[in-house]
Order: C-alpha cells, then sequence, then structure tokens
C-alpha cells in the first residue's frame, strides 16, 4: 500500500505518514523493499540478507483496537524464523502507553522490535531487550 492510498492521510501521526517513514529508513539503510502478503513492510538487505517484517499503525480515534489489531497482525507474520519483526507506531502519549501494555518477557519471547516515528521523520527502533523511551508528560 503506498503512503498516498490511506484514508487518513499522510500527515503525522497517522499510518501514511508512518508508513513513509518507515520505508524511507529501510531505504537508506540499504534495503530492498519486498511484497508478501498483507504485511506493511518488507525489507531485504542485498548483501546480508537480514530481513525486517514489520506492521505500521497511526492513530485513529480508538487507538487501543488497532494497537491490539497490529500486534494481531505481527503476530501472523512471524512465520520466518530468522526475520526481525517489528511494530512501527508513531512516536506519541497513546502509543507508548499502549507499547508499555505488552510484557518485556513477551516481547523478548516474540523478538519484537518496536519502531517509534517520531514528527520528525526519524525511526527509533528499539530493541525487546531495550526499555522504551519515558512517556512524555
Amino acid at each position: 500500500m503506498t503512503a498516498s492510498t490511506f484514508e487518513l492521510g499522510n500527515e503525522f501521526p497517522r499510518e501514511g505518514f508512518v508508513q513513509a517513514q518507515l520505508e524511507r529508513h529501510f531505504h537508506r539503510l540499504g534495503f530492498r523493499q519486498e511484497k508478501r502478503d498483507h504485511i506493511d513492510y518488507v525489507g531485504v538487505h542485498p548483501d546480508t540478507h537480514e530481513t525486517w517484517i514489520i506492521e505500521a499503525k497511526g492513530e485513529t480515534s480508538d487507538v487501543g483496537l488497532d494497537f491490539r489489531t497490529g500486534l494481531g497482525q505481527i503476530l501472523q507474520a512471524m512465520a520466518e524464523p530468522s526475520a526481525r519483526f517489528g511494530f512501527a507506531v508513531p512516536r506519541t502519549p497513546k502509543f507508548l502507553a499502549q507499547c508499555k501494555k505488552v510484557p518485556d518477557r513477551v516481547r523478548v519471547a516474540l523478538g519484537l522490535h518496536w519502531l517509534l516515528v517520531e514528527e520528525s521523520g526519524k525511526v527509533v527502533v528499539v530493541d525487546p531487550l531495550e526499555p522504551l523511551p519515558r512517556i512524555p508528560a
């Protein structure tokens, strides 16, 4: 899905923005995007063969429901054992609060990375063993 096809738009903190910044981030790192089923982003590095499989969500009127839907989608995409799995969301208090509800041991067991997309477009990758950044007041 291209960023231009998002119903709620392409501005921060909408999904179109998150998706576009995610694609730019991995493109700058040398990854080639692939299309697979209904996965928002699959990137494979041509030299290392490192693979990222990522679900992306943006803010809507029901962040909690969207977050849980996204978790289910990434869980269903975890068939490739050597891939890195991520969930990309805008770095907002609402999404950070949802991320904090997922127990650390679950993230570690799943190898689930948070990819926090800032309003500037910067993508912050939080490894499963790393704590989430503080929720802004």
